[in-house]
């Protein structure tokens, strides 16, 4: 998660630094995208937007606009491994004032990834147990209904 400071800190750099970043964090690098490439990712891309629109409309975050944005593993570094890249990542970083979220991931994102991902915005004081125990009844519970307000999620 983005939005707190842990030691697997996330933070986007400038597109025109190319430094060495700490434990999640990240750079994105500019690259051309070849067809077969594209039309994968374009694929994906509306598979992510239908989960995420779902999601959105479950969790009452309809006027948030999230995107999500695919990164290279090479660019996430690990503090706790010594600075290497090539670790695996998923996290959102959330702009709450202009209702806006950005999912990086650098692997195909699973439905659990947007729940979690969704959750951080819905319940931004929950702990990353918090969002993982709920994550995990709801993606267990996908029929049942929910009841949600300000600060409280009840499915029955």
């Amino acid at each position: 998660m983005i939005s707190e400071k842990k030691t697997t800190d996330i933070l986007q750099l400038p597109r025109h630094k190319a430094a060495a970043t700490n434990v999640g964090e990240f750079y994105q690098k500019n690259k051309p995208i070849n067809s077969n490439k594209h039309s994968q990712i374009s694929k994906h891309l509306f598979q992510y937007s239908k989960l995420i629109e779902h999601w959105k409309t479950l969790f009452e975050l309809t006027d948030w606009n999230i995107s999500c944005e695919s990164i290279s593993s090479m660019q996430v570094v690990d503090a706790l491994d010594g600075n290497t890249p090539g670790h695996e990542f998923v996290g959102i970083s959330i702009q709450f004032e202009k209702r806006k979220g950005t999912i990086f991931h650098t692997r195909p994102l699973h439905e659990d990834d947007i729940i979690h991902e969704l959750l951080h915005i819905r319940f931004p004081s929950w702990s990353e147990e918090e969002v993982n125990f709920w994550m995990n009844l709801l993606m267990k519970q996908t029929k049942s209904k929910m009841a949600i307000t300000s600060d409280v999620m009840v499915i029955v």
